[in-house]
């Protein structure tokens, strides 16, 4: 009679893998298991009892499209199995937060979702794993549903695609430079520039639906290989314009000028900056418009920014109700998603 399901491992498997930051537990458990020489199957048969053991070979089979989910029991049965410490499994693999674990504090459970419940899974870059002399692919658990790798100059989303898997951004110099620009705007304003951020980037998601043959953006999508009006290529070919118009944005909110004049003034601004980017701004106007209505007061004076050390920005009284400062930029937006 097995029992490992009932008494759980109590050594570690003999051939060890390091987990990616932000990988999936899916992703990690799969490459654990084929470097001991291990199926799914035979991999969960020691985590515990699950749900969906049914069919390993199609969740083996389509790692992009489920992760893998235990409870506190099957996340100790994982530290002794891959030797390492529960605290580092923890750090590395979102979905072994705490917060994320299945209920119930008896035997070993997971369970193996086909939609990922707390993010997308994102492929990480291929060139990275190189370097960390990672061979297999990994699936990270992202917020959003893509990402940019600045030492590569690769962009990876959820798409499941393989025709590219990540695509070049070499090419586009623009989007380099609004990369860089957007982790400059997070350091130096945390959540409030985050935020600020997921509420451009929605702008400008409306504003690409209105005119998406916009020319600019259009070359940028050929540029980068994919097809102009193509899903994918949406958060790509609106990147740069996203994360300049999330500066704009700060400015307003810094003034704390919000008068119908003053909202009339920005809209100028931006404005001209459309003109600059050689994009419509007719198309976008009524996103913008939206959006200075959810800015249109400022910080109720029981607001308070998270972080310490300097005074940190706090944005509007109904961004604050609306977004949230965790999850995909859609849910960290004050704006509708489309």
């Amino acid at each position: 009679m097995d029992l490992t399901g009932l008494l759980g491992p109590s050594r570690p498997l003999p051939m060890r893998v390091r987990p990616v930051g932000g990988e999936s537990t899916g992703s990690f458990v799969r490459r654990l298991g084929r470097a001991n020489g291990l199926d799914l199957a035979s991999f969960l048969a020691r985590v515990g009892q699950g749900q969906a053991s049914q069919d390993p070979e199609q969740v083996e089979k389509y790692p992009q499209y489920t992760e893998m989910m235990v409870n506190a029991a099957g996340r100790t049965y994982l530290s002794v199995l891959s030797g390492l410490d529960v605290g580092l499994l923890q750090r590395a693999l979102p979905s072994l937060a705490d917060d994320r674990l299945l209920p119930g504090t008896g035997p070993a459970v997971w369970q193996w979702p086909w939609e990922a419940e707390s993010g997308h899974l994102v492929p990480w870059c291929a060139l990275c794993g190189h370097r960390r002399r990672v061979g297999e692919r990994v699936w990270l658990m992202s917020a959003d549903s893509w990402r940019l790798c600045g030492r590569h100059l690769r962009w990876t989303d959820d798409s499941r695609s393989t025709d590219p898997e990540a695509v070049s951004v070499a090419a586009l110099s623009e989007c380099v430079a609004a990369h860089r620009d957007r982790l400059r705007l997070q350091r130096r304003f945390k959540s409030a520039g985050e935020e600020l951020f997921a509420d451009a980037f929605q702008v400008m998601y409306q504003w690409w639906a209105f005119a998406p043959d916009t020319l600019v953006w259009v070359q940028r999508a050929w540029t980068a290989g994919l097809e102009a009006r193509s899903a994918r290529a949406v958060p790509l070919v609106v990147f740069p314009e996203a994360v300049k118009l999330a500066w704009l944005m700060l400015r307003f909110e810094q003034a704390g000028l919000r008068t119908p004049q003053d909202r009339g003034r920005w809209l100028v601004l931006v404005q001209r900056q459309a003109d600059v980017w050689d994009i419509d701004f007719a198309a976008g106007k009524n996103a913008l418009l939206q959006w200075l209505e959810r800015h249109s007061r400022p910080a109720a004076a029981g607001d308070s920014a998270v972080g310490t050390g300097r005074r940190q920005l706090v944005l509007a009284e109904r961004h604050n109700r609306i977004a949230v400062r965790a999850g995909s930029l859609q849910q960290r937006s004050c704006m509708p998603s489309l």
